[in-house]
């Protein structure tokens, strides 16, 4: 099929082409067909990329806070006629070697994607999500599971559900209470008013025949879209789907595309509250204002306002973002600042957070004024050159982090889901010469566009959102007075129903799988995979006489540079002091330069500047603690780029008093902001921390105790921190710490390598790097059994308990790295997310550390999941395991080396396996431990894991002070005193 010559108006399958493009950014061609008995529409993306990629897309538009879009997200996946388990999902992520795979919901559509390098493995996941979309089972059980049950004790009634405990986690997050919020104030009188993921006290009121009539009014295949990308013969899907889902199903006329906001004459303000502890002070709210700009569809638009955004508060030296820090209304900007292209009208946010919500006012006249000053006086021409560069970098990177497919998925839908063809906005390139076509003829264009679209535009609010002590106890009463009444109109009989339904559900959950349903699901092979390790290969030379190491692939003209400095010899204190460090230098001026200066001269030299901590343990049991400098630049710039870098390292203003104390602010709020989402690793950090001294100070440098130290440090400490900031800079300075890696194209090498022995040169030759022996009390000697708890504003909780694994290298180990697998993908979803309703459960094992950890996420229970966890363990210590669980852990495993790296990726993980020692003949060797497992060998590597518990373990609890009291009533180990974070 893929050799035919394709015309406009050609009919196959039931389908008609009706659009053919031609599409540079992505080295192919796109063709638009719509079916022509539903309307369904499939456009494929036919290039060379080896990462297929497809996704379906419905337009869900919510009609309440209900959440009946977010549930129906998950339960879709969860049983369909052709795959009637009970977990298609989980089933082929426990044996698929995919690269991305997913479900999710937006404000206004809900996606199903999922991308394979494997066409074997591509082609099991289109057959089940296409099931899965078209022919769900929408059990009611699964709706209790997924979303909303109400269970009984026998006397009374409570919730449970996933996303209803997802959903009480989410609303526990001052951040997402302030960007939802805004976003629901700007665009009252449309479908993005409600909560398209549910706010718990309506969740609570859904019922099963509401949630199956949204089903049938918004997953007809005449409001679905369906997106193809990668080596694929075009058309190739599109008799599977007119045969088996869309020649029977007719057209369906269906309303699901959000209408316009109505226009504002003047601005509006509102106020929200936000959960906090007893404890925190006034300064725990956030004020932010927020307008409603042009469409999406508008990609000009679009592109001029996120090329605003980056120049405006791209960083804390950006006209705006310095604009509020200066005026010291607020700890730091809200995180929530920025635009958005997830509505059909963009909204652009900006304001505070640390703010005392009496200021209110205040902050809007500062972002007002701020803004005015901006367009009166002019942005600065540097600036906005340098954004534009960037802009044009990232267009020549080769991207990572997503597969290419979900990037052209995204930009395509912008014009897709609002009745524009999908090629309409795929193509970024085009944008941005219309936009330096736009700022030569106007240079004043972006001025212009900021006061049309802020300054003089009604359709903006002021969104204050206040710390409230009393926030999640109104919510928690009002889901209880429900609850109550349910039980009252329910009478006796009712309420035996519902014990009836407890036990069906209990039932379901139990019963599992039957082999006729598993033996549905297509599963891959192990023939299935490459039989070898990609080698981990480089050119070494010295430069300046040190260790460079080179990795030469195709990197299309950027260099990708990582410079490591050996910090083995610094003290505790130096050591910890040392992210402040980091943070610091990327935020101040250097020599004559403002730090204004320097942001702005970065990003016209570099696509991008981190400067970072790494430590670990190696593969020869020597512990490695670098400071990490990684920037990646075109090759045009690389020697000038990395004069700047070495001044920047050498020269920077660590004594300025004002920065320091700007620094400080913004990283205790960085902290703030990431607490919610990451409390999870948060835990697992701090468990694993009591297992090695490397691994307490890696908690001690980027944990919670990280967070402790800086709250603690007040004005009066600022002038010694400056003393301490020189001194670590003056240490630094010594080029027997470095040693480099480049990954960059082959032609290029030869001109690289006197520029990085210049670099070398450039530092001071001050002697060897001695390294310090550290040791902590903190740290096990052999024996101990810590419990740390700790306090934050949320009625669910997030959990870690770690153990030793047995030694590197050893089969005991490989075991344990497959049980981890096994685990996560059935007993403990079934059990601690299924049956329990955590949002997420995991248990791994971390080769080099040595350690295994079991942790949840959003769990409603905390004890109850732990008894789980070791239960669960327990008996994979005796009982035989599942062949097919283990070939599918294997699967999984060792296909994770299957997925395509962009360069830049490549580079990192090539030179962290150079710094770690960790070779391949390692890789291989565990390779083929892994492919030797059997029952027995996991059993022994289960019971290494309950005999080493039996010494050491540690558990970690991050939760609200009403679930911790609540949980100490079943554990004695829970009753001890909780620290609250300092939020």
């Amino acid at each position: 099929m893929s050799e035919r010559q394709w015309a406009l108006g050609d009919e196959v399958s039931g389908f008609q082409l009706v659009e053919i493009s031609t599409l540079p950014e992505y080295k192919g061609i796109g063709y638009l067909f719509r079916h022509i008995e539903t309307g369904m529409e499939v456009f494929q993306v036919v290039n060379e990329d080896s990462e297929l990629f497809f996704s379906y897309v419905f337009k869900t538009l919510p009609g309440n806070d209900c959440g009946i879009a977010h549930i129906l997200e998950h339960c879709v996946l969860a049983g369909s006629a052709r795959y009637p388990v009970r977990d298609p999902f989980m089933t082929l992520l426990k044996g698929s070697t995919n690269t991305f795979m997913n479900a999710m919901t937006y404000p206004d559509k809900t996606l199903y994607p999922a991308a394979s390098p494997l066409k074997k493995d591509f082609d099991n996941l289109f057959s089940v999500y296409t099931d899965a979309v078209f022919a769900p089972l929408l059990r009611e059980e699964t709706f209790w599971q997924e979303g909303v049950r109400l269970v009984t004790d026998g006397e009374n009634l409570h919730f449970e559900g996933v996303v209803y405990n997802e959903m009480l986690g989410d609303s526990s997050d001052h951040d997402s209470i302030v960007g939802k919020s805004s976003v629901r104030s700007l665009f009252p009188d449309t479908p993005y008013a409600f909560e398209s993921g549910g706010n718990p006290e309506q969740i609570v009121r859904l019922d099963y025949q509401q949630f199956l009539s949204f089903y049938s009014q918004f997953y007809h295949p005449s409001n679905c879209k369906l997106f193809l990308f990668g080596d694929l013969p075009v058309g190739e899907k599109l008799a599977y789907l007119d045969q088996e889902y869309l020649k029977t199903r007719g057209s369906l006329r269906v309303n699901s595309t959000c209408k316009l906001a109505k226009g504002w004459k003047q601005e509006r303000s509102v106020t929200f509250t936000s959960p906090m502890e007893e404890g925190q002070t006034k300064e725990s709210s956030s004020v932010v204002l927020c307008w409603a700009t042009g469409e999406v569809t508008d990609s000009l638009a679009l592109i001029t306002l996120s090329t605003l955004v980056d120049i405006l508060l791209g960083n804390p030296a950006a006209p705006l973002y310095k604009a509020l820090l200066d005026s010291g209304l607020g700890l730091d900007i809200s995180p929530e600042s920025g635009m958005s292209a997830d509505f059909r009208q963009m909204p652009f946010l900006v304001g505070f957070k640390g703010i005392d919500a009496q200021k209110a006012e205040q902050a809007r006249a500062c972002i007002l004024n701020s803004l005015a000053d901006i367009i009166e006086q002019g942005l600065d021409s540097e600036l906005v050159a340098s954004s534009l560069k960037r802009a044009r970098f990232k267009q020549l990177e080769i991207p990572g982090g997503m597969p290419n497919g979900l990037r052209a998925l995204n930009r395509s839908l912008r014009g897709w889901i609002f009745d524009l063809g999908p090629s309409a906005t795929i193509q970024s390139a085009p944008l941005l010469e219309e936009l330096e076509r736009k700022l030569q003829e106007n240079p004043r264009y972006f001025e212009d566009w900021m006061q049309v679209n802020l300054i003089d535009n009604p359709h903006r609010c002021l969104v204050t959102v206040k710390g409230d002590a009393e926030h999640q106890k109104r919510q928690s009463d009002s889901i209880a007075r429900y609850a109550q009444q349910v039980k009252e109109e329910l009478g006796k009989k009712g309420m035996k129903q519902i014990a009836l339904q407890n036990e069906r559900f209990a039932a379901f959950e139990n019963e599992g799988d039957t082999p006729q349903a598993l033996v549905t699901v297509p599963y891959l092979r192990l023939s299935d995979l490459p039989g070898t390790i990609k080698p981990n290969t480089h050119d070494h030379v010295l430069a300046g006489g040190r260790d460079l190491f080179i990795r030469p692939q195709f990197c299309n003209q950027i260099v990708y540079a990582d410079i490591s400095l050996d910090i083995a010899d610094f003290s505790e204190r130096e050591l910890l002091l040392l992210p402040f460090y980091t943070r610091l230098v990327q935020m101040t001026g250097m020599g004559e330069l403002s730090y204004v200066q320097v942001a702005t001269k970065l990003k016209h030299l570099t696509g991008d500047f981190n400067l970072f901590v790494e430590m670990g343990s190696s593969c020869n049991d020597e512990d490695v603690l670098v400071l990490l400098c990684r920037a990646k630049m075109l090759v045009e710039d690389f020697e000038e780029a990395m004069h700047f870098i070495q001044r920047l390292l050498f020269e920077a203003k660590v004594d300025d008093l004002k920065q320091i104390k700007q620094v400080l602010n913004n990283y205790k709020t960085d902290f703030a902001d990431s607490i919610t989402y990451s409390a999870h690793s948060f835990a697992s950090l701090c468990a694993a921390s009591v297992f090695s001294p490397v691994q307490y100070e890696g908690e001690q440098l980027s944990g919670l105790h990280q967070w402790f130290f800086l709250d603690a440090l007040t004005d009066d400490d600022l002038p010694q921190l400056a003393e301490q900031m020189l001194a670590l800079q003056q240490k630094l300075n010594n080029r027997n710490r470095l040693i480099t890696h480049l990954s960059c194209d082959e032609q290029t090498v030869s001109s690289l390598i006197p520029v990085v022995d210049r670099f070398v040169l450039g530092f001071e030759d001050k002697g060897p790097v001695i390294a310090k022996k550290r040791s902590y009390d903190a740290v096990s000697k052999g024996e101990v059994h810590e419990v740390q708890l700790y306090r934050l504003p949320s009625t669910v909780s997030y959990a870690a308990y770690a153990l030793r694994t047995s030694a590197r290298g050893s089969i005991e180990q490989a075991a344990q790295v497959l049980l981890g697998q096994i685990l996560s993908g059935n007993d403990l979803w079934e059990v601690i997310r299924g049956q329990g309703g955590a949002y997420g459960v995991s248990a791994t094992a971390d080769v080099m550390e040595q350690v295994f950890v079991f942790s949840t996420y959003r769990d409603p229970r905390i004890i109850g999941s732990l008894s789980d966890f070791k239960r669960v363990l327990a008996t994979y210590a005796t009982e035989a395991v599942d062949a097919k669980h283990i070939e599918n852990a294997l699967i999984s495993t060792v296909g994770s080396e299957l997925k395509p790296l962009s360069p830049g990726q490549d580079s990192i993980l090539s030179f962290r396996r150079l710094l770690y020692k960790i070779s391949d003949e390692f890789r291989l060797m565990r390779r083929e431990q892994l492919l030797g497992m059997d029952s027995d060998k996991l059993n022994r590597g289960a019971q290494a894991l309950l005999q080493s518990a039996e010494m050491e373990d540690s558990y970690v609890v991050l939760a609200g002070s009403q679930l911790l009291e609540a949980e100490k009533m079943k554990h004695p180990m829970l009753d001890r005193p909780s620290i609250r974070l300092p939020l």
